[in-house]
């Protein structure tokens, strides 16, 4: 495969993918409550950073040099936590990049939010962020515009591809193009939907497509988060209820779902990936999805069992960092 020039279609496309349900927390937009988080006398990280110990593997990496794509509504371009993170942007849904919905601003603070002074970090806070807007600010996209975005990310040297994003039925365009990142040796990271409390086997495409990491959500204590899709997909679990993170307007939210999980592994998958890069023997490759997976495995606290709730469990990385 060689990488392709760009096209967009003229009919107007159907909006079959989306955000999946997210349920809305506290937030901080006023001036008034922005200004006591920057009187706070350290930056915010949310409780997963905080139990999984993240601060503690900053020691080791900080996720420098690592490329992480988020195929989102877009992002708050000038968000004091990202604005230095945001090295390309494309909107490919006609609305503009600023994120005026605030779902992909969240999932790019998870991600990369700056170790700055302000506000908030995130699990990779030296990563470099390519930001595609595949989503408008419904949180409606067409399977061409994500597809795009994949094609984009790949063909701007992306290592990393996080989707919080999906849709009950497949798509070729969008399978396509997710092939075309895995041999590239992208790795592509999707959400697996909130659709737990409805449906048995209820993960969404693209999660639910092969060769993919896809990934669950969980709690504080650990345990599923009942909103969180399930089936045969799930690889693992992150956590994904009631996390902090930037927001539309320069704001910060907290919200739930498998979207907030899946930024989360993206954030691990940077922190991976710049440490395999600056070590000078690795016993363990990493060069494609597969690799990846297995990397993760090192984290999961039962990698030799798996099911469909919670794939093969959620990520310790903290043991990780210090034996690998």
């Amino acid at each position: 495969m060689t990488k392709r020039e760009l096209k967009r279609t003229a009919a107007k496309p159907s909006l079959d993918f989306s955000i999946p349900k997210v349920q809305i927390h506290q937030g901080a937009s006023t001036l008034n409550q922005l200004q006591k988080l920057k009187e706070g006398t350290k930056e915010r990280i949310d409780w997963a950073g905080g139990i999984l110990n993240i601060p503690a593997i900053w020691r080791q990496t900080q996720g420098a040099g690592v490329k992480v794509a988020i195929l989102d509504t877009g992002i708050d371009t000038d968000h004091p936590d990202l604005e230095s993170a945001i090295i390309l942007s494309k909107d490919f849904t006609g609305d503009g990049i600023e994120d005026n919905n605030g779902h992909g601003t969240h999932c790019a603070g998870i991600v990369g939010a700056r170790l700055n002074g302000v506000g908030f970090v995130g699990v990779a806070p030296q990563a470099e962020l390519l930001i595609a807007k595949v989503l408008g600010n419904d949180g409606r996209g067409a399977s061409a515009w994500i597809a795009d975005g994949i094609y984009w990310a790949v063909d701007n040297d992306a290592d990393i591809i996080s989707m919080s994003l999906g849709a009950s039925q497949s798509s070729p365009e969008i399978y396509q193009a997710v092939q075309y990142a895995l041999y590239n040796g992208v790795f592509v990271i999707c959400a697996a939907g909130n659709e737990g409390e409805l449906f048995t086997n209820s993960v969404g495409y693209p999660g639910r497509y092969g060769g993919v990491i896809t990934v669950a959500a969980h709690d504080i204590n650990g345990n599923p988060s009942g909103f969180s899709s399930r089936g045969g997909e799930v690889d693992v679990m992150a956590p994904g209820t009631e996390i902090w993170s930037t927001y539309k307007d320069g704001g910060y939210q907290s919200l739930s779902g498998t979207s907030m999980a899946t930024p989360f592994v993206a954030g691990l998958a940077a922190l991976i990936t710049a440490k395999h890069k600056s070590t000078a023997s690795n016993n363990t490759p990493l060069q494609n999805n597969e690799d990846l997976k297995n990397h993760l495995l090192l984290m999961a606290t039962h990698p030799g069992y798996h099911d469909n709730q919670t794939g093969y469990g959620p990520l310790q990385p903290f043991t990780y960092f210090n034996q690998s």
